[in-house]
């Protein structure tokens, strides 16, 4: 048949999840002719059966429908049509609710919150990148959080697990040579994070670290009382700007951003 085949995707919420799977189905057939029409928001048995007055028998009805009665009409329509069905949800529910005994909670708009969140999550990892390592202040402002600490304090690996976690965060490492940039000071100190650990352990890091970079003897970088030095500077501005001092020394990164969530949330709640 040279006429294309129509794909009406019917749902109650945008359908693109639809639509993304549709186009892992029709590529396998490259010399097919599709024509796919998606029809969103749909709430109403009346806005099925319009949608299926445009409806031919050379069509393929594909619904996402979380009511159920809604998804059963649709079907039954389609039967007295003598239209192919491709319940895609429905038939995931179905599979899910044998094999685990739950029931789903057909809640409309779930999947649009789940990428709501998704999207949130990879504005939050494009913010960390951007805001990294102090190179740009303006950023220090936007931030739901702002990390400061020497070197090695795990700055950057844990300002990607906050932003994971939807968080925008900024860092800025602390130099005893270098000025703070203005912009740090108009933040609120309860979005202002210090990172503190232990000299004996930031020594052990940092020659570590030396090694890694094939820098012979013990540099500068390394050297005890420098390393004293940061930290007690350190320990000066996390109290000139108020801020929370969180010690990393015995912490996973992962639990040094458990306690800088739960901070955050006792300063701000739930909602960011």
């Amino acid at each position: 048949m040279d006429d294309a085949l129509t794909i009406f995707i019917i749902s109650d919420s945008t359908g693109e999840t639809a639509q993304t799977y549709l186009k892992s189905v029709t590529t396998q057939f490259p010399d097919l002719k599709t024509s796919v029409k998606r029809r969103s928001e749909i709430k109403t048995k009346e806005e099925i059966d319009e949608i299926f007055e445009e409806i031919t028998e050379y069509s393929i009805i594909v619904p996402t429908m979380a009511d159920k009665d809604l998804a059963n009409y649709i079907c039954e329509k389609a039967a007295d049509k003598n239209i192919e069905v491709l319940a895609i949800l429905e038939e995931g529910i179905k599979a899910v609710e044998k094999v685990t005994g739950q029931k789903a909670v057909r809640q409309v708009g779930l999947t649009r919150a789940l990428s709501k969140d998704y999207f949130s999550m990879i504005e939050a990892i494009e913010f960390a990148i951007q805001y990294d390592d102090g190179k740009d202040p303006r950023g220090f402002l936007k931030s739901d959080i702002v990390l400061l600490g020497v070197s090695r304090t795990s700055k950057t690996p844990t300002t990607m697990i906050l932003a994971t976690k939807n968080y925008k965060v900024s860092n800025l490492p602390l130099v005893p040579e270098s000025r703070l940039p203005n912009e740090i000071f108009d933040v609120d100190s309860d979005r202002l994070i210090g990172l503190i650990i232990d000299p004996e352990k930031l020594v052990n890091i940092r020659e570590d670290r030396s090694k890694e970079l094939g820098f012979e003897g013990q540099s500068k970088y390394s050297k005890e009382n420098r390393i004293h030095d940061e930290l007690n500077y350190a320990k000066e501005v996390f109290k000139d700007l108020d801020c929370k001092v969180i010690d990393v020394t015995n912490n996973t990164i992962e639990q040094t951003a458990t306690q800088i969530i739960e901070y955050y949330k006792s300063k701000f709640g739930e909602e960011k």
